[in-house]
């Protein structure tokens, strides 16, 4: 295993923490959460190493946000048998604490491709009235939660 690799059995751990946070939230059975991120995180990174200011770092997380389309900038998204939800969440101690939902869509007609990038994967939402979403699966590697999500919707 690599350094961002996680384990089978951290991962089956995690899947059912993931779940708990959210079932309570939704009227459907959930088929998949995985944690998310907007783009960016690179470039924000870059900036604040190199100290190009925080002009710079607030213009490429405003267009992270953007390509997102207002999602904050870390979220869970959940899959259910109807519908794809998004939830503010926070990591703590004893696991994941699902906050409030910020999104919910309809899953008919719904497309999702995948890019891999160099420390990502970047997700590509989208539905037949034109509405786009671009994401990446959060952290460095591995992120078997967001995997399970992109192999629901495909």
């Amino acid at each position: 295993m690599g350094r961002f690799d996680i384990s089978p059995e951290v991962a089956e751990e995690y899947r059912g923490k993931f779940r708990e946070a959210v079932q309570p939230m939704l009227d459907e059975e959930v088929l998949a959460v995985g944690t998310f991120r907007t783009t960016g995180s690179g470039t924000k990174y870059a900036i604040s190493k190199t100290q190009a200011g925080a002009l710079a770092y607030g213009a490429a997380h405003l267009m992270g946000k953007a390509k997102a389309g207002g999602l904050p900038g870390q979220f869970l998204l959940v899959v259910t048998p109807k519908g794809l939800h998004a939830f503010k969440y926070k990591m703590k101690r004893k696991g994941p604490e699902a906050k409030e939902e910020v999104a919910a869509w309809d899953r008919s007609g719904l497309k999702a491709g995948t890019e891999r990038m160099q420390t990502t994967t970047r997700v590509t939402l989208e539905w037949p009235d034109g509405e786009q979403i671009v994401c990446d699966q959060d952290g460095m590697g591995d992120n078997p939660w967001a995997d399970d999500v992109v192999r629901e919707l495909q």
